[in-house]
């Protein structure tokens, strides 16, 4: 059934404590010297006060004076004087019984008809929440700032939309822009349109909506005011709790230098590989051709144990010029591949008797680095074991059985060199004992030790150094 506005009672017929009770916000009446005349039922559950204790008292000594603020008083008077209200003024007082409050007012002079009365309508809004939220967001803010421009390399902080909301001083100082003309832009419209690249705006619309964090992102990119620039990209989205867009933190760290400086100092260390490249080339040729020279003199001499002297001179100058046809192989500096440096000492030792097809040579060696500070004097040792094997395990036999075994063992490595001839006769001089004391030299040279065990059925040479000796 379709109301009647007839049917309506007139508003003066309602009770006007009714309306002013059912506002949300504490209210007031005052007479015209500021006496409490009325308070609505929120007044007094706002500010914990009865009514017995507000109603006929001067706003001013409400609550033992408590009430008496100039901040709130001085406005309400100036209405009765010249003026018919004042609206949305703040006031921050704290009350003995309930604390800070943040009050905002508004109040109007009515005269009542017939008599010219005055009585001022006060209505309290509580705002102490909304302003300790507000303060403590630009407290935040402040903080942000403050963190943002403390920083040393450049950062944005972005809506969702790419428009910038705030930048670090380094930011501003590193690309050469102001602040007005950075905040509230969008990214790809800074600079007249300068970043606008490619790789950085398909990071922040494609990957960063879909992933928390981007790190280490590199960029290339020519600024028309500074120049070229490599700069490395740090991202992070910060999802929005409220409902709204998203923020993007985007760190941009100015490499250019760190960059340049990398590839000029590979380029430093390229060379230096390559002229040490060319000296061990150069060391491996010198050294083999002092050895050619030694041989031709053997060949002039006729007392065979000047000769055999001479020979066992070149042996161990090759030994040495194979570490460095090692190194010139392998495009290295300063270590060799143990298998490929001691399987091939070994096979060129037995080549050079010329008893290779004779000799059977068994070879399991695991891979090591080794420095050339190590394997010189390990090449050295295994060329006198090996050349002492040729010489004297296999008289008067047409073959044999010539091994070399590498372990690396809990920190050490393990080279065994050993034969299946018939084991070394104590009574026999043996170069005139000058190649074991260049063995034991050598071990000691490497920290290591040196073990010899021979019978019947063959002699083994057993060296044990530490493995990082091998690497220093």
């Amino acid at each position: 059934m379709e109301t009647r506005i007839e049917d309506l009672a007139p508003l003066g017929e309602i009770d006007p404590t009714e309306i002013v009770n059912s506002i949300a916000d504490p209210l007031l009446v005052l007479t015209e010297t500021l006496t409490v005349e009325y308070a609505n039922d929120r007044f007094f559950d706002v500010f914990a006060v009865s009514d017995r204790d507000t109603i006929g008292r001067r706003i001013d000594r409400l609550g033992n004076g408590q009430w008496n603020i100039p901040d709130l008083i001085v406005p309400i008077e100036r209405i009765l004087e010249n003026g018919a209200s004042v609206a949305n003024f703040e006031v921050d007082h704290a009350f003995e019984g309930i604390g800070r409050r943040v009050m905002r007012v508004s109040a109007r002079k009515t005269v009542r008809p017939g008599n010219g009365s005055r009585r001022i309508l006060v209505v309290i809004e509580d705002v102490t929440s909304e302003y300790d939220a507000w303060y403590a967001l630009q407290h935040q803010k402040a903080l942000s700032d403050g963190i943002i421009d403390t920083l040393r390399e450049p950062l944005l902080v972005l809506r969702g939309d790419l428009v910038v909301i705030s930048a670090s001083r380094e930011f501003y100082a590193t690309f050469e822009v102001r602040e007005e003309q950075t905040l509230g832009e969008r990214l790809d419209n800074l600079g007249d349109g300068q970043w606008q690249i490619p790789d950085l705006l398909n990071l922040l619309t494609d990957v960063i909506p879909h992933d928390t964090a981007v790190e280490d992102f590199e960029v290339n990119h020519d600024f028309p005011a500074i120049g070229p620039r490599t700069i490395l990209l740090n991202a992070r989205r910060i999802p929005s709790r409220i409902g709204g867009p998203d923020t993007i933190l985007l760190a941009l760290q100015d490499v250019t230098r760190q960059r340049k400086l990398e590839a000029e100092r590979e380029a430093a260390l390229e060379q230096s590989r390559q002229l040490l490249e060319e000296l061990n080339h150069r060391v491996m040729n010198s050294l083999t051709m002092i050895g050619s020279i030694i041989a031709l003199e053997a060949r002039r001499l006729s007392d065979e144990e000047c000769q055999a002297a001479l020979r066992r001179m070149r042996s161990r100058i090759d030994a040495v010029a194979a570490l460095y046809s090692n190194l010139s192989k392998a495009h290295s500096i300063d270590t060799v591949d143990a298998r490929d440096y001691l399987s091939a000492l070994v096979s060129d030792i037995v080549t050079a008797s010329g008893r290779d097809a004779q000799i059977t040579l068994d070879f399991d060696i695991a891979r090591a680095e080794l420095s050339t500070r190590t394997a010189v004097p390990l090449g050295l040792i295994v060329n006198e074991v090996v050349t002492n094997s040729m010489k004297y395990a296999f008289r008067d036999r047409d073959s044999g059985l010539l091994g070399l075994r590498l372990d690396r063992e809990e920190g050490t490595l393990r080279i065994r060199i050993w034969d299946d001839g018939g084991g070394i006769d104590p009574n026999a001089r043996v170069d005139s004992g000058l190649g074991q004391k260049l063995t034991e030299a050598f071990s000691a040279q490497l920290d290591g030790t040196l073990e010899r065990e021979s019978n019947a059925s063959g002699t083994s040479y057993t060296i044990t150094i530490p493995e990082h000796a091998a690497h220093s």
